[in-house]
């Protein structure tokens, strides 16, 4: 989260471990970090320095959860007026929920500094480290990044939110794979990959020293900040931050900045000469849709500029599906000629088997799948008032949903017939017990208890009123995910834990429907994430 912060090119030698013996990122705290105290928060790794201060990588005692630190530099604190407006800015993300922003939990001060609490991202991946690594990235990987980023800003600028710094180093990837990727594309392979929005409205003025101009107060990088941030702010609005991600996005298809200026303050009067440049003069292939997208970002006229997010998404989502269709086409040709005169020979084979399935399972196949009932609390009936839905955080990478009061399931909306499959992922941070069933016509035909008291689980079942044996679960650490699979079917209920088969239970009576109860019995606190209802073959 810092400009010029270190990333997996300067990885140490040196890894910090966790409990388990897992590495974690980061250089050990040492030197001049050994002795700083955040109360709270136990500092695991130094991630990252720059021109604000230091990022760390902690632990929050309270909730066992990682975060990242970003202790600011002692020149900054001088500056009262900054401080003010940091502890503003961070207030106000607290109130931000959104999977393609960073957010931000509290800010401290103590006598050693001030310190902002922000969610940790894994993967430790900038899309300024993406271009520093290759160079330029194709075009299906810039569509993608756009994609993501104009979500966030979408959904901050109904918040009433502009960035006004947008630009490589503030767009972080998260990802949960710990090896660096070995091209572009590999950077969103890992389950939950996305764009995040760090450093909202906390940047300091960037232009450079010396431009003559008295520009203490301008917010942004001359590099890819709108001309209207330094010559006339009272304009300044969502559509800065759309012409900063346009000149982002020329730069990781070319490799090149628009604009050099022999300062910040001339780089960036350039740019009240000229609209974005066509990407094409540096002699790359770019579509006719992503030019097009491209000039209108990055027209020197705000009113020029795309008039609201919603036409930039549809935009951007109709030139990431034709990116994802071509590079589809191209994987295909890599194929050799023999695959392709086999596939020949065997597509009458193919096509009689496609004419064996039913309409209905085509239908079903060509189905879009249907979004995590954890994602509102629509989906759910019951006492909700207890209940939030929430967005990802630093551990989950979609919707969850938290409870925190006795005696106020909740039950989903959704009839359950016999071969349907619910899965869904349960955490525990603290003492508390988690409760949930398969309820017909009022009476539990079945259900799975998880109590954690004391660091130590306990799990029972039940089915029909008889008791079900359970093979053996793992223990879970606090924070950690339970993974459960329920299968269902007209007699037998089959349990699976973390993919294992953990216990089949035999029910006396044909179940014919039933909905999912979700409880919190005796309060506490729990978690749900990835509440997914399919049918089984």
């Amino acid at each position: 989260m810092l400009g010029d912060a270190t990333s997996d090119l300067a990885a140490t030698s040196v890894l910090p471990q966790d409990p388990n013996g897992q590495l974690l990122p980061g250089a050990p705290v040492t030197g001049n970090y050994a002795d700083i105290r955040v109360p709270g928060y136990t500092l695991i790794s130094v991630l990252g320095q720059g021109g604000m201060g230091v990022v760390f990588l902690a632990r929050q005692e309270r909730l066992g959860r990682f975060v990242a630190i970003k202790m600011i530099s002692t020149e900054a604190t001088h500056d009262a007026s900054y401080l003010r407006r940091l502890e503003r800015e961070a207030q106000t993300l607290a109130t931000l929920s959104h999977p393609n922003i960073v957010g931000c939990h509290d800010i401290l001060t103590t006598d050693l500094g001030t310190f902002l609490i922000m969610q940790f991202v894994p993967g430790q991946l900038s899309v300024r480290d993406l271009l520093l690594r290759f160079g330029r990235i194709s075009e299906a990987v810039v569509a993608r990044i756009a994609f993501d980023t104009a979500r966030g800003l979408d959904y901050a600028w109904k918040k009433g939110i502009c960035h006004r710094d947008i630009k490589p180093d503030n767009l972080l990837i998260y990802r949960e794979d710990p090896a660096p990727p070995h091209t572009p594309d590999e950077a969103f392979t890992s389950p939950n990959a996305r764009v995040m929005i760090c450093d909202f409205g906390i940047a300091r003025d960037a232009l450079a020293a010396g431009s003559g101009d008295a520009a203490g107060s301008v917010l942004g990088s001359p590099a890819y900040m709108a001309p209207e941030q330094a010559f006339d702010r009272s304009r300044v609005d969502f559509r800065a931050d759309i012409y900063a991600l346009g000149t982002s996005l020329y730069q990781l298809l070319t490799g090149q900045r628009p604009f050099h200026g022999p300062n910040g303050i001339e780089t960036v009067r350039l740019k009240l000469e000229a609209d974005l440049p066509d990407p094409r003069r540096e002699g790359i292939v770019v579509s006719d849709e992503g030019v097009h997208i491209l000039r209108r970002m990055g027209a020197r006229e705000p009113d020029r500029r795309y008039g609201t997010y919603e036409e930039l998404l549809a935009d951007l989502a109709s030139w990431l599906s034709q990116q994802q269709q071509i590079r589809h086409r191209r994987v295909l040709g890599h194929f050799p000629p023999a695959f392709w005169k086999g596939l020949s020979a065997g597509a009458a084979v193919v096509l009689v088997a496609v004419a064996v399935i039913t309409g209905d399972a085509i239908r079903r196949a060509l189905q879009p799948p249907p979004p995590s009932r954890a994602a509102s609390l629509v989906y759910w009936s019951g006492d909700r008032s207890s209940w939030r839905a929430g967005g990802a955080d630093a551990e989950t990478g979609g919707p969850t949903l938290l409870g925190l009061s006795p005696n106020a399931p909740l039950t989903l909306r959704q009839v359950l017939r016999p071969d349907v499959r619910v899965r869904f992922k349960v955490r525990i941070p603290g003492a508390s017990k988690v409760r949930c069933a398969l309820r017909q016509d009022r009476q539990d035909r079945w259900w799975l208890h998880w109590e954690r008291s004391q660091g130590a689980s306990s799990f029972a079942s039940e089915a029909d009123g008889r008791e079900i044996p359970l093979v053996e679960i793992p223990d879970r650490r606090p924070l950690e995910w339970l993974a459960v699979d329920i299968r269902a079917r007209s007699r037998q209920i089959d349990l699976y834990i973390d993919g294992k088969l953990r216990a089949i239970a035999p029910l006396k009576e044909p179940m014919t429907e039933a909905h999912l109860v979700l409880e919190i019995p005796d309060g506490g606190l729990a978690q749900f994430t990835d509440v997914w209802i399919t049918e089984m073959p």
